[in-house]
């Protein structure tokens, strides 16, 4: 099986999760590690009756930037061809890595700078952040540091969930690319750092209907035709199911 970077978008409640721990099954002999910092994993894991599974390995993600750097570094070692790492909530590790660099380098939580430039009538830029010097460091420990290593660089499969926001009136919608699609489609933007839909190779949004009925549609694919009209069923089942039947994988 060729590797597979895959992303997965939607609000809550729509089968995400479950997807990252359905590869438990499909991959009996490969390792599944799932940084989880939203303490989300471990509920479904419960409740999916997965408690001991050999295979899998969840990770919490606290509070310490640098602690998880040095977690990934150590999976990054042991994991190898046909193994997974995922990353429950892509938009928690980029407030993560902010918080930790507002701390690192103003010594208060990014709200508290916020407030500080406030009260010292000081012009803020977006998110109390400078363009050119703190957005451009903040951007490289994220990227560099974990994910981009992750998805271009390592052996294994890289499989990770994201919520999802909807555009504000006072924002442009983008028309083109992959934004586009999102936009166009469900008018929505995947959470975290920007870059983030450009990394994986396959992206799903996955939604539930009204009549409570589970499904996804691909908005890419690379490589591969899709079309992002084509509506997937997962109700009882999971992302990876389908897909890979789908794919023939």
């Amino acid at each position: 099986m060729a590797r597979e970077k895959i992303l997965l978008s939607g609000e809550p409640n729509t089968s995400k999760t479950v997807s990252l721990l359905s590869l438990v099954n499909f991959f009996p002999d490969n390792k599944i590690v799932i940084f989880d910092p939203d303490d989300g994993v471990a509920k479904a894991i419960e409740e999916l009756g997965l408690e001991g599974t050999s295979n899998l390995v969840l990770e919490k993600v606290g509070n310490n930037w640098e602690e998880l750097i040095e977690k990934y570094k150590a999976y990054r070692a042991s994991l190898v061809e046909g193994d997974w790492l995922c990353f429950d909530m892509l938009g928690r590790f980029w407030d993560l890595v902010q918080s930790y660099y507002s701390s690192a380098v103003f010594g208060e939580s990014p709200i508290e700078h916020l407030m500080q430039l406030r009260k010292q009538a000081k012009n803020v830029s977006f998110g109390g952040f400078e363009g050119l010097t703190d957005w451009v460091l903040i951007k490289r420990l994220h990227n560099e540091m974990i994910m981009d290593d992750a998805v271009l660089n390592a052996p294994f499969n890289v499989m990770a969930t994201t919520s999802v926001n909807s555009y504000l009136p006072v924002e442009t919608v983008p028309k083109t690319g992959v934004k586009g699609i999102y936009a166009a489609e469900f008018g929505i933007k995947p959470e975290g750092e920007k870059h983030n839909i450009y990394r994986y190779d396959t992206q799903a949004v996955m939604y539930r209907k009204k009549t409570g009925t589970y499904h996804f549609r691909l908005m890419r694919d690379r490589g591969r035709a899709i079309d992002v009209k084509q509506e997937f069923d997962i109700t009882g089942k999971s992302f990876w199911e389908v897909y890979s039947e789908y794919r023939g994988i």
